[in-house]
């Protein structure tokens, strides 16, 4: 069968952390993906890394994702195990700074079809279904960043704007 392939990068203006955060955060996946999501065996050493198998309920399907490589904060990789329409599918997930405060995430996917000719739906599908997801993903990282956190002008440091009194916080 033909691989085909998914690819797609989005900037945020958050750091990498952020997003590595909430991507690899498997069972609170749901709120940006449209399918639900359950962490069904954990991964070691961390509780989201190598080894960790998802759940996903997506429509009609259900299918099992299992993590097989995880760098905090620089990528994650997993490939579908069962369940779903396509064979071979891998996804990579990196995320790049470009400054402090700036990132890409760039999420890549190869599959094949188990059925012939159904490659170039499936593949529109994946495409609609993650540029929303990262959409949400995005919106929600720079809105969360943005309503906690504020940077002292003097010392370049990081703080909680629940710290700092309200007439001396900087927009």
């Amino acid at each position: 069968m033909t691989i085909h392939t998914v690819t797609l990068e989005v900037t945020a203006n958050v750091p990498k952390t952020v997003l590595f955060a909430l991507l690899s955060d498997h069972a609170k996946l749901g709120r940006f993906f449209n399918a639900k999501y359950s962490l069904i065996r954990s991964g070691k050493p961390e509780i989201n890394g190598i080894g960790a198998i998802r759940e996903v309920i997506q429509g009609p399907f259900t299918y099992q994702e299992q993590v097989i490589d995880f760098k905090e904060n620089e990528h994650i990789h997993y490939q579908i195990t069962q369940g779903a329409p396509v064979n071979e599918h891998g996804g990579w997930i990196k995320f790049k700074s470009i400054n402090a405060t700036q990132s890409k995430i760039h999420y890549h996917i190869t599959f094949s079809p188990k059925i012939k000719g159904t490659g170039w739906l499936i593949k529109l599908q994946i495409q609609n279904f993650l540029k929303q997801a990262l959409a949400n993903v995005i919106q929600h990282s720079e809105d969360m960043w943005n309503s906690t956190t504020t940077v002292n002008a003097y010392s370049r440091n990081t703080t909680l704007k629940k710290d700092i009194p309200t007439k001396a916080r900087i927009k």
